[in-house]
């Protein structure tokens, strides 16, 4: 008997693939920083005016250009950039600010910065370039306007912004004498090399300090002011705040010889001196029951202790002006008891205030 063999043959067919991984880098977007190599580059120019025609002493008085050439003629400085197409970048972007306090009140068009209580200041920058011209401060990104292959090497190119500009002087309010600016930081620049990127480190600043004189001058006439109320009886001073009974205001006419004092400044005499402890708008005298009032000629109480007494003054519209003024003053008992008999004294010291 035949045995029918079944056979089977299993094929198995493999095939090892390979796989392909394939891995790229993207490369990272430039940011547009641009930093000065050697740390931020220091401008500083002198600012000393003085100023003796009275007509520029007043409110809202503009002098444009004031530092003159003081501000120009300083060196460049080196700047590295990271830019979209390295080794070599076109156009830059500079922009300026102030860390001053902004003004309320424009000059000629442009944001002012106070400097103090009596000047304020607004400031241009030279930006160079293709279109080269003065920019008023504040300002963002503002294109050198070079195009193109220029050849500015992104690793290292040398600026010059800040390095000149000019200031335009603002006077809030009339004053007398100098004012000192001591040195105080103007404008902060900035470079970066993409349009609309604020880098965070100043690439210059520009300073300035120095001092602003105008030399005015007031006298007053008589300069030794002597009040003397005679002999009064210890009796008449019956009630505190009273002057003695029937005793008439000793009436003092002052007057003023200024220079350099322009129309509309006004003038005031302050009153330096010691108020009474039981009447502080009187000053004290020697006597403990007795102080000393002081009236302007309306009946206003001037305190002693800065007290003002306004001033008329006359305006020629000269170098030289003139002003008078009145005061009337009285003693008054200050405790409501009868004061010792005997001399009582008391001082003040009178000053000019221009304001």
């Amino acid at each position: 008997m035949k045995t029918l063999q079944s056979m089977m043959r299993i094929s198995a067919l493999g095939s090892v693939v390979a796989v392909g991984l394939c891995l790229t880098q993207q490369a990272q977007a430039a940011t547009g920083i641009c930093r000065a190599l050697n740390g931020t580059q220091q401008y500083s120019f002198p600012f000393n005016q003085v100023f003796t025609d009275p007509a520029v002493n007043v409110t809202g008085k503009i002098i444009e250009n004031a530092a003159g050439n003081n501000w120009s003629g300083g060196p460049t400085y080196p700047v590295t950039c990271d830019c979209p197409s390295p080794p070599f970048m076109s156009e830059s972007y500079i922009s300026a600010s102030s860390p001053l306090m902004p003004g309320t009140t424009p000059i000629n068009g442009m944001q002012s910065y106070i400097l103090n209580d009596y000047l304020a200041v607004a400031a241009e920058v030279w930006v160079a370039g293709a279109n080269p011209a003065y920019v008023a401060v504040p300002f963002q990104n503002r294109s050198n306007g070079l195009t193109g292959n220029t050849g500015q090497e992104c690793a290292k190119w040398n600026y010059g912004s800040g390095s000149q500009g000019k200031i335009t002087l603002y006077f809030r309010r009339p004053f007398v004498g100098t004012q000192v600016i001591p040195s105080t930081t103007l404008v902060n620049v900035f470079i970066s090399s993409i349009n609309g990127v604020s880098s965070p480190t100043p690439a210059a600043t520009v300073s300035m300090s120095g001092t602003v004189t105008v030399p005015q001058s007031c006298d007053i006439n008589p300069q030794a002011i002597t009040i003397n109320f005679g002999d009064i009886m210890s009796t008449a001073f019956q009630k505190a705040g009273q002057k003695p009974d029937n005793f008439n205001k000793v009436n003092q006419k002052l007057t003023l010889a200024c220079r350099n004092i322009s129309d509309g400044v006004k003038i005031d005499l302050s009153f330096q001196g010691t108020p009474d402890g039981n009447d502080n708008t009187a000053l004290k005298t020697t006597n403990d029951d007795i102080a000393v009032k002081i009236e302007d000629a309306s009946g206003n109480v001037i305190s002693p202790n800065n007290g003002r007494l306004p001033v008329n003054m006359n305006y020629t519209g000269q170098v030289d002006s003139s002003g008078v003024t009145e005061m009337n003053l009285y003693p008054i008992n200050t405790t409501g008891k009868m004061p010792a008999v005997g001399v009582f004294n008391s001082t003040a010291t009178v000053r000019v205030e221009i304001q």
